[in-house]
């Protein structure tokens, strides 16, 4: 009897004590169920619910036991909607704070949304870091020229700045006193997952040797297309001429140089000195003169095969351009480009 009673007191101590650490793991999870050291920022899109948000901190290993949390939220009926935005959550925030901030919007507002046009140069893009009060231009730009370049971007003599054409335009959330070299990393991160998705979903490589070609090619086609469906013939319309060693003269090339867009060109435009000049260089210019989207990097990986030489624009409102496979063809093109711009007030 008395070994019975003994067992069933350690019976009763062990399972108690299960019981207890059971409910402390449980308490710890409530209070603190961020498993990080410092803070976390979350972005919620539009269509994102509790559990999804959960669930992805889970994935990435920055929440505790998904299965407390589903049964207190459940057992103390919280509310899970949630609304869209940036936030930014401390390493000591309980499980319920947590919840509240979603439902009620609590983003953190040094968080901007900032939208990258397609072809836009680093210098735009300081430009519009600045015009967000993310960080002034000037440190952006140093910025631009200390950073340390990855394998896949050589250095290059004669290029006004090395990453050009790699800082992937997109909409991206930054804060307020962001660094220079926090944001680079992001937009470069950015282009190597879309070139990996192009390279998947059109069964291409993007071979390193090629890179840089790919990307100023697409650089040119993005700083001349309007038109999306334009964008591969315009890529290969470039790409005959520089298989038969014509210049490429291209508009888009001489505006890098000028720093401004211009309809028409003058002839003191077109004879400036410079590497980035396709009207005075054969081949491609030193570099990209800006930085193109995904349809131009497709266009550039994957020209359209045709015997045009020469391509003009309409000016008739369409944004769309005329092409031609000979030189006789292409100057009735400009006659017909010169008369409708005079018409229609380009």
């Amino acid at each position: 009897m008395k070994k019975f009673i003994i067992s069933l007191f350690i019976f009763f101590f062990i399972v108690f004590s299960l019981f207890g650490i059971a409910y402390l793991n449980f308490s710890e999870i409530i209070r603190h169920p961020l498993k990080i050291t410092s803070s976390i920022v979350v972005h919620v899109k539009t269509g994102d619910n509790l559990y999804s948000v959960l669930k992805n901190l889970n994935s990435n290993g920055e929440v505790g036991n998904m299965s407390v949390i589903k049964l207190y939220i459940k057992n103390n009926n919280l509310n899970t909607n949630i609304k869209p935005g940036t936030y930014s959550f401390s390493k000591d925030i309980s499980l319920k704070q947590l919840i509240s901030d979603l439902n009620k919007g609590n983003v953190d507002t040094d968080f901007i949304l900032v939208t990258i046009p397609e072809g836009y140069t680093i210098e735009k893009i300081a430009d519009k870091l600045a015009e967000k009060g993310i960080l002034d231009k000037t440190t952006f730009l140093e910025d631009c020229q200390k950073y340390i370049l990855p394998p896949s971007i050589k250095p290059i003599p004669n290029r006004k700045y090395a990453l050009e054409g790699y800082m992937f335009p997109d909409s991206y959330e930054l804060k307020k006193g962001m660094t220079g070299q926090v944001i680079i990393k992001k937009m470069l991160d950015r282009f190597d997952q879309v070139v990996a998705g192009l390279e998947k979903d059109n069964n291409l490589i993007f071979e390193q040797d090629k890179i840089d070609n790919i990307v100023t090619l697409a650089s040119i086609v993005e700083g001349e297309a309007i038109v999306k469906d334009e964008r591969s013939v315009i890529a290969g319309v470039f790409n005959n001429r520089l298989k038969s060693g014509m210049k490429l003269q291209s508009c888009a090339t001489v505006e890098y140089i000028l720093g401004v867009h211009k309809l028409v060109l003058s002839y003191k435009d077109i004879a400036i000195i410079s590497p980035y000049n396709t009207y005075l260089n054969t081949g491609l210019p030193v570099g990209p003169i800006g930085n193109p989207g995904k349809a131009s990097l497709l266009a550039a990986m994957k020209p359209e095969t045709t015997k045009y030489l020469y391509f003009v624009a309409k000016f008739d409102g369409s944004n769309s351009h005329f092409f031609s496979e000979n030189l006789s063809l292409h100057n009735q093109a400009v006659k017909v480009s010169e008369a409708n711009r005079k018409k229609n007030g380009y």
